[in-house]
């Protein structure tokens, strides 16, 4: 997912420190520290603007654990 978001970072000219909001919505919120795992690799101590959201149900796509929206600023 965040290999997605900075591949659409770069072709907008921009990088992964410029995403001020990500949203994430899990089926189960107790996977989330994987997500956080994967930003502190790439991104390191840089603070994640998040917020997780547990979904009532399973998501949309078979076997989803989770879908991302992400705010990026592209100046």
């Amino acid at each position: 997912m965040l290999s997605g978001a900075e591949r659409i970072c770069k072709a907008a000219g921009t990088g992964l420190a410029n995403i001020v909001r990500a949203q994430y919505f899990m089926d189960d919120v107790r996977q989330f520290p994987g997500v956080e795992l994967a930003w502190m690799s790439r991104q390191g101590k840089q603070p994640h603007p998040f917020v997780c959201v547990q979904v009532p149900g399973a998501l949309p796509a078979p076997g989803a654990a989770l879908t991302a929206d992400f705010w990026i600023y592209a100046p």
